[in-house]
């Protein structure tokens, strides 16, 4: 809070007089004060009106002043995290007035520049004359033990003890008035430990304060910052933990982010740095600027007399995270630096680093101040750099294995770190040695968290060194983690031209892996035709070079084209023997993803046990290294599974959570499929407005990936939908066009279940001839694909038909052809509706003893199901 702030809190505490036995007692040793020192005392501060987080902390020390006949308190901490205020809530708390009444003072100490004036500065507050004469650190001993209770808070105490070399005075100072019995003494020092020779009762640093609390004194200033913004919010979270919940720091962004929108803000902040932090740029006050704040606790280390000091802190600042493990690798930078641990050692004396565990830090403010004005030099830089690069060249090339988690764990701590190292090297120092480390680490985020930042960057530096090979391999790696973003158009162009690069300079391996991605990319736009032959070209390229892993993996992607293109036959074949190459070779990974896909087709052709059994095994191979996209895989197909068997709230507990787990990794593909799985489960659940609202939304996300198959299926679940509610129009339309989409994809499967759809509406419409001919098609393409649930429905709808044309006994015979099917395929809910057809054919028959058999077994069988809406068409 600036000083102008704060003296609208202030009021002036009136001395009391004191009593005459305590004016007798000082008669003989202290002279009438001296003229230059016969002016009003100070007035004294209240505390902030602004204040949160730190209620436990004042607690604690008004609690250890009640109970304690002379307590000595150090309250200290770096620049801006809120002393000044704690200690001035301390000596308002009302234990602590109940016990010093009116005899508690406040004294800065930035202007005493010695122990005597601050002596006299104390003695003037107190009310207490001394003659020139007089020493005056012993009249402040004698005023001291002679007068009642007394609290002397000093405030910046590190001003004083900075200002002299010698502490013999300033520590004889202090040393008089703890050792006064009435006397309880509190001091607010930049510091980690307080002075030396007293016996503290109590010295703590102050820490940063929680989230929530630097929320609550950012929106006590600024309470419309939000307002206005769809992301306010999370803007305001990232900000406060960008400036590491530091107070002084929080109030002042409050105060110059007024009637200014949140996102602009963060540009700013992140621009400006701490220059954004002052109300004036003209102002000397600490209180009012970061960055005054800051110079102050650089002025009381020395810069010029302590420049290896300033060195290590600005290699330190260099690293977000902090240096982790701290004692161990300080060893390391004593190897090329030997006095770093003494260095280190003054800038823990004034607070501009801290330890916390295993980790050594230093506070966001403090780190952006100095990188702009004490940057370290390329030879600290180096030592830093190799610390980290070293942790980059053990963990970052491990792949999916029994390794892969401790290299996720070991580079994990140190993201911010390796990023931050990275971008100081590419703009101040760009070679080759940044440039693999990029490769390097693009590889392992590429199995973590996808991220093209990194690659762009260390091509755009080989670019600039003339180096094209290199730059071909940042390419590649680029146009991979495009394609896991969804983003292939972009990713198209940067592989075709990798592998142009690649077959030009005769890196064959290279040029095959490029193509296999293409391949892969052209699978997920569903041109199954054209990534077939891809992926068959590449896995020849592989099976020429003699790299057997390289051959494998184009063997599985064919499979799980032909999986897509609904030939399951010809694509579990392929699967198995791929998989059984991944045995071979020992690649986990590729194990499990051949057992998913291998899985999922089980699950098409409804043999779910075994789907269930298989699917459960690949996520648990996936599990453990780290694998999860995989895993997330997994859970959605298990979760489309219980959807299939109509337990639809489980089902839609493993989608939402897979959808969550999608959504972490950035696949905004699979986000996008589960999202359409549970529109379809409230589809079934007859919730037609929430099912459409989730399916539009999902076609979208579809459309925005281009990835049409998922796009159409949305569509043709809208259209159901449609149906559903007897909007046959638009129903047909929707429909009819869907199935346009998936005969021009190749999805034939997808094209026989909009037929279905389309013969049910015609049926509806009593279209009989019409919709027979349509069901008949689409129950034709169901059987040559193996689509045998589809098949059972479309006879069922035949069924139905011969039944409103009276037809009875052909309908009689297709009904319990489809009831076999339904059955064999474990579809509990079809069955029970042919059983009830036939009873009701049977009681049309006027077989009413035979008919209402069946019909109760139905009926019980629905209920069971929980089928209400079927439930209904069984009274016998």
């Amino acid at each position: 809070m600036s000083r102008a702030i704060l003296s609208t809190y202030t009021t002036v505490h009136q001395v009391r007089p004191l009593d005459d036995a305590f004016k007798r007692s000082l008669s003989d040793d202290l002279p009438v004060l001296s003229s230059s020192l016969s002016v009003p005392p100070p007035s004294q501060p209240s505390p902030p009106d602004i204040w949160f987080g730190r209620d436990e902390i004042v607690s604690t020390l008004a609690g250890i002043i009640a109970v304690n006949e002379n307590p000595r308190l150090a309250i200290l901490g770096a620049g801006g995290m809120g002393k000044t205020s704690t200690a001035l809530h301390v000596t308002h708390h009302e234990a602590v007035i109940a016990r010093y009444k009116d005899r508690i003072f406040f004294l800065a100490c930035d202007a005493a520049t010695s122990a005597d004036l601050l002596a006299s500065l104390i003695l003037q507050v107190i009310g207490v004359s001394v003659g020139a004469e007089k020493n005056l650190l012993t009249a402040l001993h004698v005023a001291l033990k002679c007068a009642p209770p007394t609290l002397l808070l000093l405030d910046n105490f590190e001003s004083l003890w900075e200002a002299e070399k010698d502490h013999n005075a300033i520590r004889d100072l202090l040393q008089k008035i703890a050792n006064s019995r009435s006397s309880t003494l509190i001091i607010t020092m930049r510091a980690t430990t307080p002075p030396p020779g007293i016996r503290w009762t109590f010295f703590e640093s102050l820490p940063p304060l929680h989230a929530s609390s630097a929320k609550e004194i950012f929106l006590a200033i600024n309470a419309a910052f939000c307002d206005g913004s769809d992301d306010g919010d999370e803007v305001l979270d990232e900000l406060l933990m960008e400036l590491d919940y530091v107070p002084l720091a929080i109030h002042l962004l409050a105060h110059v982010s007024t009637d200014t929108p949140p996102r602009l803000v963060l540009k700013q902040w992140q621009k400006q740095r701490t220059r954004m932090l002052s109300l004036d740029s003209y102002t000397i006050d600490k209180l009012e600027s970061v960055d005054v704040s800051i110079s102050l606790s650089m002025e009381s280390l020395d810069v010029n007399r302590n420049s290896d000091a300033i060195q290590l802190l600005g290699m330190l600042c260099l690293l977000p995270d902090g240096l982790l493990r701290w004692q161990d690798r300080l060893e390391v930078i004593e190897k090329t630096f030997e006095t770093a641990s003494s260095n280190l050692f003054l800038l823990r004396k004034f607070a501009l680093v801290y330890t916390t565990g295993a980790k050594l830090g230093v506070l966001s403010p403090i780190r952006h101040f100095i990188l702009q004005h004490y940057p370290p030099d390329s030879q600290h830089v180096r030592c830093i750099s190799n610390i980290i690069w070293e942790l980059v060249y053990t963990h970052a090339m491990v792949d999916f294995g029994p390794k892969f988690h401790g290299a996720v764990e070991a580079l994990s701590l140190e993201m911010g770190n390796i990023g931050n190292l990275i971008d100081h090297a590419i703009a101040c120092d760009p070679g080759e040695i940044i440039v693999d480390i990029s490769i390097q680490m693009s590889f392992h985020l590429s199995r973590t968290y996808p991220s093209s930042h990194l690659s762009t960057h260390a091509r755009d530096l080989f670019l600039e060194i003339s180096d094209g090979l290199g730059a071909a391999y940042c390419s590649q790696r680029l146009g991979d983690i495009l394609r896991m973003q969804n983003n292939y158009s972009e990713a198209t162009a940067i592989l075709t031209d990798a592998r142009a690069k690649f077959i030009e300079i005769g890196k064959h391996l290279s040029a095959a892996q490029c193509s296999r991605s293409l391949g892969e990319i052209r699978q997920m736009q569903n041109n199954y035709s054209e990534a077939a032959a891809i992926l068959t070209d590449a896995r020849a390229q592989f099976t020429e070079i003699g790299n057997h892993l390289g051959a494998a993996r184009c063997s599985q992607s064919l499979g799980e084209t032909l999986q897509m293109q609904n030939n399951y036959p010809e694509a579990t074949a392929i699967l198995t023997d791929a998989r059984a190459q991944f045995i071979d070779i020992g690649d986990q990974l590729g194990v499990a993803q051949c057992s998913q896909r291998l899985g999922d087709i089980l699950m098409i052709q409804h043999s779910f046990s075994e789907a269930t059994a298989i699917l459960t095994d690949a996520r648990a191979k996936f599990i453990p290294i780290r694998d999860r996209l995989g895993a997330a895989q997994c859970s959605r197909s298990l979760g489309e599974i219980l959807q299939m068997q109509r337990n639809y709230s489980e089902a839609t507990t493993i989608l939402t959570d897979a959808r969550a787990q999608f959504i972490e990794i950035g696949d905004r593909l699979g986000a996008a499929q589960c999202s359409q799985r549970l529109g379809d489960i409230l589809m079934m659940q007859n919730n037609h407005s929430e099912a459409t609202a989730i399916l539009t939304d999902a076609r979208d996300k579809f459309i925005q990936i281009e990835n049409r198959l998922g796009a159409a299926q949305c569509s043709r679940s809208l259209g159901d939908i449609l149906q559903i509610q007897n909007n046959y129009p638009e129903a047909t339309a929707i429909l009819t066009d869907a199935r346009a989409q998936f005969i021009e994809i190749g999805n034939r499967l997808g094209a026989a279940r909009c037929s279905q759809s389309l013969g049910n509406i015609l049926q509806m419409q009593n279209s009989y001839s019409e919709a027979t001919v349509v069901l008949i098609d689409a129950r034709a393409q169901f059987i040559e694909f193996g689509g045998h649930l589809g098949a059972a429905q479309c006879s069922q709808s035949l069924g139905d038909i011969l039944t409103m044309q009276n037809n009875y006994f052909e309908a009689t015979a297709i009904f319990t052809d489809a009831q076999t099917q339904f059955i064999e395929i474990g579809d509990r809910l079809g069955a029970a509706q042919c059983s009830r057809k036939l009873g009701n054919i049977l009681q049309m028959q006027r077989n009413c003893s035979e008919g209402t058999g069946i019909l109760t077994d139905a009926r019980a069988q629905l209920i069971e199901i929980g089928s209400r809406l079927d439930d209904s068409g069984c009274s016998a």
